[in-house]
Order: C-alpha cells, then structure tokens, then sequence
C-alpha cells in the first residue's frame, strides 16, 4: 500500500531529526526515511554552538545535551611549541545557553532520534530515494519511488519533500540542482585516538599550525581526542583511499604538536577531501534542500553540523504554518532560501578563510600570520568578534519577504529584526521571583510588550490569537532598572515580536504598529481589523 504523508524527510541526520522535531512541535507527522539500515556510530561532527543550543533546547532536549556533552572553554592557537593565542569560549557570547560543547555527532543523532521517538514518531532505515517526480509541476503532491533493503519498491507522495540527505543527495541530483564550488587538492587525515603524556587542556580545542599545514586536536569522550592533519608529499594524491596508521598521526604529533604526546587504541581512522560548494537554490516548487545537502564546506570552524540544524529550524516553523493553512505560503516558503543561503555562503567563505590561514606555505607568511594571531590575546574586541561568530549568534537575515513585512533592511546590531533574539530575565511582582524569557518561547511567536498606556493597542491586536502568538507582558515595576528594555533598543515603552526559530520578526514604538499587523496578516495569516 502506498503511504501518503504531509511531509517527507530524506535523511535521519541532525538536519532531518530538528526538522522533524519540530514538525511534531505543531502536531505535524512527516515521514522520515534513511538509506542506512542502522544509525551511523561514527563521530563526525563534535561541536554544538550556542545558537544551535538554543534551537534544540526548544526541541526539549537541552537538558540531555548538557548532561552527555563536555564543555567547550577555548580554542587554542600555536605554532609548533609556541603558544600563539587563547581564544576564551566562556565569556562575551550573549546567549540563553552561552557555552558550546563537544560531542559526537553519533551521540547528537542518538539524542535527537530518543526525542523523536518519545513524540511518536517514526524512522523508516534501509529506505532510500530512487526518483523524483512533479516536484514543479501543477500537483499538489510530490510522488517519489522508494527502495526498500528487501528490495521492494514502493510508489509514495507526500505534500512536501525535504532532502536532508548530505552532501551526495539522492534528492538534489534528482532535481538536477547545481552544487557549485571548489575541490580543494590537498588531502587530511583523521583519527579518533587516546592521547598520554602530553599538558592538554580537555576543555579546549588545541590547532597548531606549521610549514605542513595544519594539526588540530578536538577532546571528546573521556582521554579520546580527534586528531586532523594534512598529508603532505608526493604520493599523498595516490593514498587518498588509504586511512592513516597510528604510526603515520604519532608522526604529525610528535613533529607539530604538544610535547610528551604518545598516542593510542585508534578508533575511526580515515582520510577525506574538502569541498566548499553550495547548491544554487534551495527548493524546487514542492521540494526544499536543508544540510550538507545544500551546502558542505572545511570542517575549520566546525559550523556544519550547526548550519544544518538552523536550516532545519528555519524551515520547520514555516512549512508547519503552510500545512496548518496559515499565513501566505508564497511569503512563507520564499523566505526560507532568501534568509538561508547567504548563511551558508558566510560560513563557507569564512572556513575557506580559516583553512587557508594555517596553509601559509612561505616563511614571511607564516610571521606575519602568528604575529596577527598573537593579537588575540591583547585586543578583547578581536576575541569577542570571533566567539560570536563561531557561536552563531551573530547571524542576521539581511533580506527576503519576511524581513520587508518589518519594514527594515537587515541589522547587525541583537535585538532588532533579521538578528536572534536576545533573552530578557525580570521580576514577577505578584510571585517575587525573577524569570527570564527563554523557558517561555516555543512553537508560538512570541510578542514582548514593554508596558505602558499606549501599548495594549499591541498586545489587543494578537489577543484574539493565543494558539499563534503568546503575549508577555513587562510591566515598568518588573524592570525597575530599565535593563530589559534596553536590550531591545528601548528606553520607554515599546513591543518586540519574536518568530518561533528565535529571530525577531518585527519591533516598534507602542503606536508604530504597521509592520505588526503586516506580520501577522502575512506571515501568521490573522486577519487585523
């Protein structure tokens, strides 16, 4: 019998999982499907930044990650033995869940797929995309052929179709979408590795560079680390499909990295490429890319894995708003690519960059480059620039049809529209207890009003809507110092409208409310009188 579902996802990753997650948020059932026949026990991806903490502990299930995870408290910078610079994660990232953490990407899968499955939902394994049918044309369906790991075929439709399916996607080749970009021609090696005798901080990533490129260690699970490192030479292009010894990585820690270090019981062991490429559109009528199958990129940085999740996040909401009848469709689902895309091609452009800053190949170089990096340590505004923006938080939508309803360009500065939304703590004066914003957003928008007189006209507008928009108001006597206002660029009275992926949608003075009810016309499709 052939399934029908409102949406079907294409690959049971991270991206895949948030995106179903939050599907089931709004009571939305996708069908979601894998090619693999058990989940992938590899560690891939380790880092979790703050902006992704944020979207998955409104998936409820941040606790878990704080729980599983270690902590992430800096990145360390050298040149052979030479320290070169300490790059603090702890402090300067304004953020509901402000500190990153380490984890293997198998465990995130594990943690994302207990959630999902706690919801009631379902991960069909061995199911692979075959073909692709009407994705632009005038059915109201996409209608797909589906292998089964008995070889059964199946004809299924769904409404929606996301691939989420990596950076070889069945789903993007079906639609013949470009993936544009470079290949670059050196080749690295990886190993997940014991390491002894040797001062490392475990809380630390440590990154040395030297005339060979580049040696990183990433901590994670008890004395294991990820060691990635060029290989250099001339047969290095014809050993691309051989992994590495754990002879050969003792070989790159013992010349470039800590002293004393002594490695051991190798675990995955293997060599990858890096391609820096990006799909050249994001959805094709009824079908949408999300992941590494819209965009992959070095993995300096470690922004991926978190990309994908803030893909799936951004897509979620709108496509439950289009299944549940609300809003414009058009405004809805055009929004997605227009705010998306240029994320990814930042993180790409910026992984390029950092790659290439540990590639310096001549001498003068490499002392102009460690004499840049020693600069960290002094200038605490250089630190604060890159903990954002390897936290993410500082990503801002500069443009598409959901910031034009604001009335706004996009801005760089938290709290105003296109940025994420910056938590606010107050006093509850009827229970005398402080609380803060961040347990209280959800799959709802969510509009702040900074009280006064003349703003009830904004909270009368959405009143009418609590299943859409849950109000929360702050009286001036919850904020005696005047502190959580500020944070939205207020100094008296004033609204702000957060959407449910934690981006300020819109804000206000208490009588501007023209692009609150273009909002919430357009996008929430309330009808304002």
């Amino acid at each position: 019998m052939n399934q029908h579902a409102p949406v079907l996802i294409v690959g049971a990753g991270p991206t895949g999982l948030t995106l179903a997650l939050t599907l089931r948020g709004y009571g939305i059932p996708a069908r979601v499907i894998d090619k693999l026949d058990k989940p992938a026990d590899l560690s891939k991806a380790l880092a979790v930044w703050p902006a992704s903490l944020e979207v998955l502990s409104s998936l409820g299930v941040g606790a878990a990650f704080e729980r599983e995870a270690a902590a992430l408290n800096a990145v360390v910078f050298g040149d052979g033995a030479r320290r070169l610079a300490r790059i603090s994660m702890q402090d300067g990232i304004d953020s509901a869940h402000p500190n990153p953490v380490l984890l293997p990407q198998s465990q995130t899968e594990a943690i994302l797929t207990a959630r999902y499955l706690e919801m009631g939902g379902v991960i069909e394994r061995g199911v692979e995309l075959t073909a692709l049918n009407d994705a632009n044309g005038t059915s109201d369906v996409v209608t797909v052929t589906l292998k089964h790991a008995n070889g059964a075929s199946e004809t299924a439709t769904a409404a929606w179709l996301i691939g989420a399916d990596g950076a070889r996607s069945a789903v993007r080749h079906a639609l013949n979408i470009d993936f544009e970009g470079d290949t670059e021609t050196d080749l690295y090696l990886l190993g997940d590795v014991r390491i002894e005798g040797a001062e490392l901080d475990r809380h630390s990533i440590h990154i040395w560079w030297h005339d060979g490129g580049t040696v990183a260690l990433f901590p994670f699970a008890h004395d294991v680390w990820r060691i990635i490192a060029r290989r250099v030479g001339d047969d290095a292009a014809s050993l691309k499909d051989k992994p590495p010894t754990l002879d050969e990585l003792q070989q790159k820690i013992t010349r470039h990295g800590p002293p004393g270090a002594t490695l051991s019981d190798p675990g995955w062991l293997s060599t990858f490429g890096i391609n820096e490429r990006l799909a050249t559109r994001y959805r094709v009528g009824r079908v949408f890319l999300a992941g590494d199958a819209a965009h992959i990129h070095s993995p300096a940085g470690g922004q991926g894995m978190n990309t994908g999740i803030q893909d799936a996040a951004n897509l979620g909401w709108k496509l439950a708003y289009v299944l549940q009848g609300r809003g414009d469709a058009a405004t809805l689902l055009d929004s997605y690519e227009a705010e998306r895309r240029p994320v990814a091609r930042h993180v790409i452009d910026n992984a390029a960059r950092l790659l290439h800053v540990g590639m310096a190949p001549h001498p003068f170089a490499r002392l102009a480059r460690d004499a840049a990096v020693s600069v960290l340590d002094h200038v605490p505004a250089l630190q604060e620039r890159l903990r954002t923006e390897m936290a993410e938080t500082d990503i801002t939508y500069h443009d598409g049809p959901l910031l034009a309803l604001a009335g706004v360009s996009g801005h760089q500065t938290r709290g105003l529209p296109g940025t994420r939304a910056l938590d606010l703590r107050w006093t509850d004066t009827l229970e005398g207890e402080t609380r803060t914003l961040w347990p209280m957003l959800d799959a709802r928008h969510t509009l702040i009003v900074f009280a006064d007189n003349d703003t009830s006209r904004a909270a009368t507008l959405v009143a009418p809507f609590d299943d859409a928009v849950q109000v929360v108001t702050l009286a001036a006597a919850s904020d005696p110092s005047g502190e959580a206002r500020r944070r939205y660029g207020f100094s008296d009275a004033g609204w702000v409208l957060i959407r449910p992926d934690q981006v300020v949608a819109a804000r206000g003075e208490p009588t501007h409310l023209s692009a609150l009810e273009r909002y919430l016309k357009d996008v929430i499709g309330l009808r304002v009188h």
